[in-house]
């Protein structure tokens, strides 16, 4: 059974921005690395379903 990690790409993707957004009074830094953290882990989500979607249309 192969697994799908796009769900979880896309929950932390909200965990980060989430976790950015409630850091900020603390850091100042907070909501950027939230964002970039929260970008990387969308582009991940992408490159799974891509990589689903082509071996889907192979089978």
């Amino acid at each position: 059974m192969k697994k799908n990690y796009t769900v979880m790409f896309l929950l932390l993707y909200a965990a980060a921005i989430m976790g950015g957004l409630g850091l900020s009074n603390l850091f100042d830094s907070a909501m950027f690395v939230g964002t970039g953290l929260g970008t990387l882990f969308l582009v991940c989500a992408i490159v799974f379903v891509g990589k689903k979607q082509k071996s889907s249309k192979t089978q």
